[in-house]
């Protein structure tokens, strides 16, 4: 059995995606699977600690060099057969300097095609590669071409195996990283009205600590506060883990492209996700099969690498055109990602 140390420090979104590469490398490994080693933020330890594949993790204590210091001398003396820069960054970098090692694969960047992509609209046959298929590149033992099915790497944390029942609630997830990747808070309020007056269910909304700011003031908070059937339930300053489990609960999960998007496909629950500032190209589109994505094509798509840009119109439009019908359609039926 081979020893390998896994390095990715974050985001949750792309901590998520690996997780689905570690998860094919234990099927594909099986019943000799590689010892996983995964170094990763501590707020994030718990979470990777759930990841199929995964035997230990390792987080830094504090933050700063002394503790990447401290985490290359705890690290320097175990026999690591590979050693994975699953994020190369400078904090990546100092850790395996510290540790003496050098990398046996790392993770390429496209940083210049996406500028390129967003500046001049110049596809590059570098942007056809999703995060996916770069961090299964990292693992020689997936192999390359097709690989057969694998189950999500927290489908564990799923109460029951198997499609949600029908009482399942509709999750949302109205926030992101940055204003302009939201959809509008009237929009997500008016979604949940016509859900409510169309049907049964129930609507579970995931409210993260950053948001809380601009989420008590909106209708959508509001709407939660008086709905009279008691049927809209906001979770907010759960654990990671708790919000995992809470998602994976759900039938689906409206969510903007944020790190919830693939937090609910890593423990099974498709998504109908709103996207705006950025774009397929970028590789963060979802992997479900169920899953599916609304959009606008306008031709000031892609206006920022991670969506922190202003946008420049003015109106948000690639976001504000996507309707609350459209979202219901996609919600009844659609069509599945290819």
């Amino acid at each position: 059995m081979s020893n390998q140390l896994v390095i990715r420090f974050g985001s949750l979104g792309d901590l998520c995606v690996l997780g689905w590469s570690l998860a094919r490398l234990a099927d594909a490994t099986a019943p000799n699977r590689p010892r996983v080693t995964l170094v990763t933020k501590t707020v994030w330890a718990d979470l990777a600690w759930k990841f199929r594949g995964v035997d230990r993790v390792v987080a830094p204590e504090g933050g700063g060099a002394v503790a990447v210091m401290k985490m290359a001398s705890a690290l320097r003396n175990d026999p690591y057969d590979r050693v994975i820069d699953a994020h190369n960054v400078m904090r990546s970098h100092l850790l395996l300097g510290m540790m003496g090692r050098r990398p046996d694969a790392r993770l390429a960047k496209d940083t210049a095609a996406r500028l390129a992509f967003i500046r001049f609209g110049r596809p590059s046959p570098k942007l056809d590669v999703t995060m996916r298929d770069r961090f299964d590149g990292l693992f020689p033992e997936i192999g390359s071409g097709e690989n057969p099915p694998t189950e999500p790497p927290l489908i564990h944390l799923a109460s029951q195996a198997g499609s949600p029942p029908a009482e399942a609630p509709l999750g949302l997830a109205p926030g992101a990283q940055w204003s302009t990747k939201r959809w509008p808070d009237n929009k997500f309020n008016d979604l949940v009205k016509s859900f409510l007056e169309t049907s049964f269910g129930r609507v579970r909304i995931f409210i993260g600590p950053r948001e809380e700011a601009w989420f008590a003031d909106s209708p959508l908070a509001a709407l939660a506060q008086f709905e009279p059937t008691g049927r809209v339930e906001i979770v907010r300053d759960n654990t990671l883990l708790e919000i995992a489990a809470g998602l994976a609960e759900c039938r689906r999960l409206v969510t903007n492209d944020s790190g919830l998007l693939h937090l609910a496909e890593a423990v099974g629950t498709p998504v109908t996700a709103l996207f705006g500032p950025t774009v397929r190209e970028f590789g963060y589109f979802p992997q479900l099969p169920t899953s599916r994505v609304l959009e606008t094509e306008l031709d000031c798509r892609p206006c920022s690498r991670n969506g922190k840009k202003a946008c420049h119109r003015g109106d948000l439009a690639c976001l504000d055109r996507i309707t609350v019908d459209d979202v219901l359609a996609a919600l009844d039926g659609g069509k599945e990602l290819a």
